[in-house]
Parts: structure tokens; sequence; C-alpha cells
């Protein structure tokens, strides 16, 4: 896998490694999502040592980092893969000496297997780390359960404050993922995010010269298939409130994969209060809380979906089939994959679009600065009551005005003078405060027609060229 984007964060990592003295950073995210190779290719020419944690006694972990310091640094007469470090101190005061003159980085990877095996680690380090001074060695302490690398940079945790670099890595968006995909059709660069989202390494999978129904059957349709447990893993990664027994956060993932988007929905679904478990997967970004713009925080009004592309993609597509999968019937099932795509893409694909608006609000010349772009709905509409949903809207200035209305629809192709007059009484009808006429956008997968030359047109090629 080629390394593409990542440019704010490279810089960030540059930054960190000028500063004098020296430096602690910790960099995290969700699993897949790049941490490791950006660290690889970051210290590609530097003097680093990269050691990758596993859960084992901290003596064998201390005989594996001595290895790795051993090739690369000389420590005097001491060969380390024959004597290797006692202990912490000893490997520290090692690699500090070591970075006396020069800067020398020391990554430790899937730190919270270290903290599982060894729990006063982080204790352990603090009392190291306030005595290096003016050496320049470089700690980068990277994990992927979101949960415990938080709690190590909480307020009463034996870190707080000493990292001067706190790096989380989000997914790409779908601008960045699709040059992950370089000579593909714009249309087909959406299905793949459609499928993996932003996640490199599952990007990386995909297969630009097969089409739809040959990558899901790679990846999905076999027993063999890369991708077909990858949900497991997702959700085995994450120390969950209420993932005991009763296994709420993976029950609530997949009652929200289904359909159930509200509250009491998911209390219904779930037989108990979802507060916390909702809570907890927002934070750790497996979760998505949705309100109508320009509205007040109401629980009533809120609507939750699953936050990831993929994860939505394999809770609500393929792990339902994953009993005939393996008894064989793969081939079948990415049949039915395939025609559920289109449905499943509709709410992605509106995502996206949103996204592309985020993007280019620069360009669009509007009155005001936009101060928010979400999507609306009327919350109390009657019965026979339009709730004017509008996929995208945008509010500007203190007066939180709209200030642009759009549309996306996962279709080939769209009459934008039909949308647009949707859009207006929808726009008279929703209750927003509107000074004069809002610019209107039309979202298709390959062309909208009949359009206004004030029409802001949005196809595949514009968010995935």
């Amino acid at each position: 896998m080629s390394f593409t984007n990542r440019e704010a964060e490279l810089a960030a990592l540059d930054d960190w490694w000028r500063r004098p003295g020296a430096q602690l950073g910790i960099v995290w995210g969700r699993r897949r999502v790049g941490k490791s190779f950006l660290l690889s290719h970051w210290g590609a020419g530097r003097r680093s040592v990269f050691h990758v944690a596993r859960n084992r006694p901290v003596a064998q972990e201390l005989t594996a980092v001595s290895a790795a310091v051993a090739r690369v640094i000389k420590v005097g007469r001491r060969d380390p893969t024959q004597r290797p470090f006692v202990d912490w101190d000893d490997l520290f005061d090692t690699l500090a000496a070591a970075a006396d003159r020069e800067p020398l980085l020391f990554v430790i990877d899937e730190v919270p297997e270290l903290l599982a095996a060894d729990p006063a680690f982080a204790s352990g380090l603090r009392a190291i780390w306030e005595r290096m001074g003016d050496s320049k060695l470089r700690l980068l302490l990277c994990g992927s359960a979101v949960r415990t690398m938080e709690q190590l940079q909480q307020e009463r945790a034996p870190l707080y404050g000493r990292a001067t670099l706190r790096l989380r890595l989000q997914p790409f968006t779908p601008h960045e993922s699709a040059r992950m995909l370089p000579g593909m059709a714009a249309a087909d660069r959406a299905r793949a995010w459609g499928v993996c989202g932003g996640m490199p390494f599952y990007l990386s999978l995909w297969d630009p010269a097969d089409d739809l129904r040959g990558n899901l059957a790679r990846l999905f349709g076999s027993e063999q298939a890369l991708l077909l447990n990858e949900g497991d893993l997702v959700l085995s990664t994450e120390d969950f409130p209420g993932g005991g027994r009763q296994r709420l956060p993976g029950r609530l993932l997949r009652a929200i994969a289904s359909g159930n988007a509200r509250f009491a929905e998911l209390k219904n679904a779930l037989g108990t209060d979802p507060t916390r478990v909702l809570q907890a997967t927002q934070e750790l970004d497996l979760v998505v809380r949705m309100s109508p713009v320009g509205s007040t925080v109401d629980s009533r009004k809120v609507l939750y979906r699953v936050a990831d592309n993929f994860l939505a993609f394999w809770l609500g597509v393929v792990e339902p089939h994953r009993t005939a999968i393996t008894q064989g019937l793969g081939k079948q099932v990415v049949r039915d994959m395939e025609h559920r795509f289109d449905q499943f893409m509709g709410d992605r694909w509106e995502e996206a679009f949103r996204a592309h608006l985020v993007r280019v609000v620069d360009e669009l010349e509007l009155p005001e600065p936009v101060v928010e772009i979400g999507r609306f709905w009327k919350t109390r509409a009657r019965p026979e009551e339009d709730p004017c949903e509008m996929d995208a809207v945008a509010l500007m200035g203190q007066s939180r005005r709209v200030a642009l209305v759009g549309e996306a629809k996962w279709a080939r192709s769209e009459d934008g003078r039909r949308v647009v007059r949707s859009l207006a009484r929808k726009v008279a009808e929703c209750g927003l405060p509107v000074d004069g006429e809002p610019r209107y956008a039309v979202c298709a997968r390959e062309s909208v027609t009949h359009t206004d030359d004030d029409t802001l047109v949005v196809t595949a090629a514009d968010i995935f060229g």
C-alpha cells in the first residue's frame, strides 16, 4: 500500500520532532485507521526504534524491546540481545544516553496490550520521564483501543500533562479516500467508499480492476474471505461499558444498523436504558448523534447512525449472511449484497454530499460565514404535515439564517429543476430563518439535468474526482 493523505498529521509530527528537549507524544485511533503505517512512513530516515507490544510478562516484553534497540544503536560494550534490559528504568536510561546529542525516536505500538500485562507501566513512566531533562529522546505511545488511550490522558492519569503531541487519527474523508483508488471511475470510487468507508486498510484491499460484485465476493463471499469476520475484530478492540454478558454495544450497533434510529426504538430493542452505551459508542466514534440543524439539544429530535461505512455495511448487509456463506452459499449471498447496496448507499451518499459541502464552502461565496451544515427534519410534524426533510442545510451568520439547501440521491441522474422546486417549498415550510432566496444544491451519481445557472450541481466526479 502506497502512502497518501495525512498531510496535517505529518506536519504535526514534524513540528513535534523539532521541539527542544525530551518529547512525549500520544497517537491513537480506531483499528485499521493507519496509525502504524503513518508512523513507519514518517519515521523512515530518522534514527528510530519501533516496538509492538504484546500482552506478555514484562521480562519477555523487555527482551523483545532489547532486540529492537540492538538493531539501531550501540549500547557501549553491552549486547542487549545477550543481556536484555532488566526493567523500564534500565531501558529508558539507555535510550536517553543514546539521544544525548541527536534525536532518537522510540515508538511503542499497541500500548493497551502492554498496559494489560503491566498496569503500573504508566506510573513508572511518569517518574522516568521527569528525569529525561534535555535528552533528545522522542517517545510515541500508540494504540487502537481508543478508550484506553484516552484514559492515559485524563486529568488524574499518571501521564496527564506530559504529552506535547496528542494526535487522534480519523478515517479519510470521501475526497481523501478517492486518492487511494487511482484509475477508477468516480462512481466506482464512491461504491468502494460506501463499503470501506475512510479506513485506509480496507480501501487498500479494494481491487480497482474488479466491479462491485467481484470485490464483495473476494472480501466477504467465502469462509476464507479476509473481511468476513472483521466486524467482530473491530468490536472486540474496545473495552465497552456493558460489554460483558449483556453485550450491549454490539446489540446497540446491530439495532441501529437494522434501522432503529431513535432513543425510544433503541430502548425497546435492547430492553434497557441505552444512555450509557450510546455515550460510550459516540466517544469511540462508532455512533453519530444527529440533530436537525438550527435546533436545541432535545433527545426527542435526535437520530443515531453507525458512523463508519464499513461497520454499518458489515452489520447490516454481511453479518446476517455469515452462516449461509460458511455453508457454501457465498455466490448467492453476494448477489443479494449487490442488490441491497443501492439502498444501503443512500444514507452514506448523503453524508458524502455534506462532507463535500464542508470542503468547498469557501468557494461558494455566500453572503456570511457558514456556521453549521447538517440535515434538517421537522420532529413534531402532524401526520398530514410534510416533515420537510432536507439532506443538507447550511446556516450562516449570528442569526443562523439558511444560506444553502441541498438534496442528494444515489441515482444516476436527477432533474435539477424538479428538486429545486421541492426544496423551495420545504424552505418556506420548515420554520428556519430565511432572508431572501437561499442557494440550492442538487447531487446525483453521474449527472443533474435541467438546472439553473445558480444551482450548485454535485456528482461523484466532484466528491470523488
